[in-house]
């Protein structure tokens, strides 16, 4: 590429700041006439530094997150909950929705990292701006007028357990194959695109086209069993899918309780089309399905514990995604998703502050090695 004069230099700095800035405002910035500054844009396009309309950058592959981008909010019951009656809690409040906690994970691993969402144009959504902008590109997040936020709510009881958890998520509805292809533009030039259940059914099948046709690979993370409908019958093109064992339980109607429905389990997935499938029960093991390397359930042994935390499941995720991305070895890719998942349930936010790839590598070699039995 041609080098840039003062002039183009301004223009494309602006742009990474916001990829939707209008030409009429850049105009303003520095001075120019609107026309002056189309035909500079033109210019940057044609040498290579655009990609079109939109002044995508031509200059990371990111890994493109979709789905929620919400607030979380938690109540810790202190006794035994007592229905009809009020009952004396704690609360904690948080920022979540699974794509976007994966997206902080990766972020904070200084991944780059773009995420897609609706939020409401509301409180909510100044929080979640504010608190994430460090972390991934927030842009393209479109503000919906009358529309809210989503928000998720859970009630906690003293043995750490989900007594009820509550969704406000009809925003996502609004995620089509339309919205979908208004960022097409940055969708093709994505190193991965990692999708939680919370996109619609026909979204996630535009996805796994928009992948097949591009070689991007296409990352699924079912977000809860009322999301299940969402996932597509067919499942080819997608390259990874993370999923629990009760939402695999529920899909498929079976129940889980032996090696060989396990395997069972797993096999239906690869039936559908998926390449690689992991299926979680706790923060410490999973177990494992692909053609090409069978089924194994992997487990770092005494190094967790079996009831729910807030944030682990979106940690291993990231871990794993990260891994998969820097073409580690199978054993090294879920490692790292296991030991994102132990180091993030020792911490009181949802995902640690101190998250980093010098960290990370230094949980893995604390911890020791993964163990792992074929099934």
């Amino acid at each position: 590429m041609m080098s840039l004069n003062e002039k183009e230099s301004k223009i494309l700095s602006y742009i990474k700041e916001n990829p939707f800035i209008s030409q009429q405002d850049l105009a303003e910035k520095i001075g120019l006439s609107r026309p002056a500054v189309a035909n500079i844009i033109s210019s940057l396009v044609k040498r290579g530094y655009l990609l079109g309309k939109a002044y995508v950058i031509n200059d990371t592959r990111p890994i493109v997150c979709i789905g929620a981008a919400c607030i979380d909010r938690r109540y810790f019951v202190e006794e035994d909950l007592i229905h009809g009656q009020s009952n004396n809690v704690t609360s904690q409040t948080s920022i979540g929705g699974v794509a976007l906690s994966v997206a902080e994970n990766l972020g904070r691993l200084q991944e780059e990292v773009v995420l897609l969402s609706l939020a409401g144009n509301d409180a909510e959504w100044q929080t979640i701006e504010q608190a994430m902008r460090p972390f991934m590109k927030i842009n393209e997040v479109e503000a919906v007028n009358g529309l809210a936020t989503g928000t998720f709510m859970e009630v906690i009881d003293h043995n750490g357990k989900m007594l009820i958890g509550l969704a406000e998520m009809d925003i996502y509805d609004y995620m089509q194959p339309e919205w979908i292809m208004k960022h097409i533009a940055t969708l093709k030039r994505a190193n991965a695109i990692v999708s939680d259940s919370n996109c619609p059914k026909e979204s996630m099948e535009h996805l796994l086209e928009i992948g097949m046709k591009y070689n991007i690979p296409i990352v699924l993370i079912t977000a809860s069993v009322l999301k299940l409908h969402t996932i597509p019958e067919n499942l080819k093109g997608l390259k990874l899918l993370i999923t629990k064992k009760d939402e695999t339980e529920k899909y498929f109607d079976m129940e889980i309780d032996s090696p060989a429905s396990l395997r069972i389990a797993l096999q239906k997935w690869l039936d559908k089309g998926v390449q690689h499938v992991i299926m979680t029960k706790d923060s410490h093991s999973v177990a494992y399905a692909s053609e090409k390397h069978g089924m194994r359930v992997f487990d770092l042994k005494n190094k967790g514990a079996d009831t729910y935390i807030w944030g682990t499941n979106e940690a291993l995720c990231a871990g794993i995604v990260f891994s998969y991305l820097k073409k580690d070895t199978l054993p090294e890719i879920i490692q790292t998703g296991l030991v994102n998942a132990i180091m993030s349930a020792k911490s009181a936010y949802k995902v640690r502050p101190n998250l980093s790839q010098a960290t990370l590598r230094k949980d893995i070699k604390e911890i020791g090695t993964l163990e792992s039995v074929e099934i």
